[in-house]
């Protein structure tokens, strides 16, 4: 059920406009405010459905709390029907143009005060829906479906924005590449359904392994890849070691029994200070790492340097 806020110096008005909308069971909860500043104080805290105010109050009126309310974009959705005793046509109008959703002519009616918040509930009720779904299918747009992580292509967009503020900025930004060794062998021996358990798991444990700001993606199949931002070559290889010992030691579940992976580690940096890097050259370069890794024996970190590149 709704909440609903009301604003009113007169408690005898709150008393009535409750009254009115309690019957209803409708609102769950009904906060009150005896000026526009007390007011703006629940709006940000509590976030309600819908305000109902009066316009004018003692100190800090109606079009005051109209004004702060603009200051603060995310509670723009929040409905406010402005109780007013204006018959003026052009107030009506600045009412509007202030931020109010509608208003009420008083005194009112009390059908009609009915009528006007149900209407805007049910447009805040559908305009929230609608914001859901749109975040929703933004999380689908760059979510992989399976580990929950970034996708490729997501990736690749993020990749583009840190290296051009690497360059901006002249701060280092650092990429690894996680290569779940022999795989296959699992999907093999315990299923698809064990390979995909395995996939989630080692996914969770490299998102918990790095900060905030840095992103982690699924690169394809069973590699992933890791942007750490602000981080240097030693930093990086520090962070993927950690990685690594994270991912030996996590336990997977087959019937009852515990099973074990291990991983392959690449990384490569950009430093923000010499020559510009293309995304394809930073990844190339920490899939040769990972390459090498791969081919001295797995379960390793190697970090890119020249040697690596001569020899391919």
């Amino acid at each position: 059920m709704a909440v609903m806020l009301l604003v009113d110096d007169s408690p005898t008005i709150r008393n009535q406009i409750r009254s009115v909308l309690e019957g209803t069971g409708e609102f769950s909860r009904f906060l009150e405010a005896d000026d526009g500043l007390q007011a703006f104080k629940l709006l940000a805290e509590h976030k309600p459905d819908v305000v109902v105010c009066d316009l004018v109050m003692p100190v800090f009126d109606g079009m005051k709390f109209l004004a702060l309310r603009g200051t603060r974009p995310e509670l723009a959705h929040i409905p406010v029907i402005m109780l007013t005793a204006e018959q003026d046509s052009e107030r009506k109008a600045e009412i509007l143009d202030r931020g109010a959703s509608d208003y009420v002519t008083k005194p009112f009616n009390d059908k009609e005060l009915l009528a006007r918040v149900r209407v805007h509930l049910r447009v805040k009720v559908l305009q929230d829906q609608l914001r859901e779904a749109n975040l929703r299918l933004e999380n689908l747009a760059v979510t992989d479906g399976l580990t929950g992580l970034f996708n490729r292509r997501h990736f690749d967009s993020l990749l583009v924005g840190e290296l051009q503020r690497s360059l901006r900025y002249k701060v280092p930004v650092s990429v690894v590449l996680v290569d779940i060794d022999h795989f296959k062998q699992v999907n093999d021996t315990y299923g698809h359904s064990t390979g995909d358990q395995v996939l989630r798991n080692l996914s969770r444990v490299v998102m918990g392994g790095v900060r905030t700001t840095d992103f982690v993606a699924r690169f394809g199949g069973e590699e992933l890849a890791v942007i750490l931002t602000q981080t240097p070559l030693q930093g990086a290889f520090e962070v993927a070691e950690r990685l690594r010992a994270m991912v030996a030691a996590a336990p997977h579940d087959y019937q009852g029994k515990a099973i074990f992976k291990t991983a392959s580690f690449g990384v490569a940096s950009y430093d923000g200070q010499g020559a510009p890097v293309s995304p394809e050259e930073l990844l190339g370069r920490a899939d040769q790492a990972l390459y090498r890794a791969k081919h001295e024996g797995r379960n390793r970190v190697i970090r890119w340097d020249p040697t690596l590149a001569e020899a391919v």
